[in-house]
């Protein structure tokens, strides 16, 4: 079994990876910012935005995991100052400790506006911030780690994540159950789903099965939708009133007000400027690469078949 050291642990993601890493046997090491300490079991408390120090006298890993990031919806200084520092940070450390071998989670955001069904061959033009970004770290992480000898770099590209206690699912639920749920334009932009678990999965599938080169995977569930059906889906589930589908620029008005309120608030803005372009980008995936290099196989076909897990915490049918 491998010792792997996971970024980002105290998060939506993190939670299940190592969970699930832990349920295959591996040894786990859990990097979380001091806020998450509380809430993980043997956190290591550190800011990735600094330096890994000899203080923090981690032991070997056989294997990194790189979760660790801001939320998708900030902007581009923003993601300057955090998810590229923390790549370079972890990357200094890992090469000079001798890690050969690294996880990157990213987004299907580093292809931008997606035509047709995107293969990992398909053109890379992110078109808001947190794609622009996660696609210069992809290359940050190949070219750090180009010298050094049977390397196994995994990039995931994963499509829109969803699960319970995620913050997809609880600000949705929130809005649909309060009654107004206003969303930009007709929903019809289509989108791969990917449930947490079958992330957590893929992970796995690299440590197993991944050979020593740079390899990319794109992760999702089998068959694309729309925002419109996932949210209608979710309503009727929740017996709450379908979502309010408003022209775009009413919606972008609305983004800039709550904005305006969260900050007064001193709170995290949700609905961004960015988080709105998010949600009206088409990134439809294929996984078919996974599957047949690594043997990936989803718990969750489609995100009809995962949206009883993420609503109301099912156990899944592995």
């Amino acid at each position: 079994m491998a010792s792997i050291l996971v970024t980002g642990a105290g998060g939506f993601i993190g939670r299940r990876v190592v969970a699930a890493a832990e349920n295959a046997g591996h040894c786990v090491l859990q990097m979380v910012r001091k806020s998450r300490v509380a809430d993980v079991r043997n956190a290591i408390p550190h800011d990735l935005t600094m330096p890994l120090g000899e203080s923090l006298q981690l032991p070997p890993v056989d294997w990194i995991f790189h979760l660790a990031g801001a939320y998708a919806g900030a902007g581009y200084d923003e993601f300057r100052r955090t998810d590229l520092a923390m790549a370079h940070n972890l990357l200094e450390w890992g090469i000079a400790t001798g890690v050969k071998n690294w996880v990157f989670a990213r987004a299907a955001e580093v292809y931008g506006d997606v035509h047709g069904i995107a293969t990992e061959d398909a053109p890379l033009q992110p078109v808001i911030p947190y794609g622009r970004v996660k696609l210069m770290i992809e290359r940050l992480f190949i070219d750090k780690t180009k010298d050094i000898f049977n390397r196994r770099v995994v990039i995931l590209r994963i499509g829109e994540v969803y699960g319970s206690k995620g913050r997809l699912i609880a600000e949705l639920t929130a809005r649909l159950q309060q009654g107004f749920c206003p969303w930009p334009g007709n929903g019809q932009v289509p989108v791969s789903f990917a449930h947490v678990d079958d992330v957590a999965r893929a992970f796995l599938c690299a440590v197993q099965s991944a050979s020593t080169v740079v390899s990319i995977y794109n992760v999702a569930d089998d068959v694309p939708a729309t925002w419109r059906d996932f949210l209608i889906r979710m309503a009727e589930y929740l017996h709450a009133r379908s979502p309010a589908f408003l022209p775009t620029a009413l919606i972008r008005l609305y983004a800039m007000g709550s904005t305006v309120a969260a900050r007064m608030k001193r709170r995290d803005a949700i609905l961004t400027r960015q988080a709105l372009r998010l949600i009206t980008t088409p990134k439809p995936l294929t996984s078919a690469f996974l599957k047949q290099r690594l043997g990936f196989s989803p718990l969750y076909r489609t995100y009809s078949e995962g949206l009883e897990e993420a609503l109301f915490g099912l156990p899944n049918h592995a």
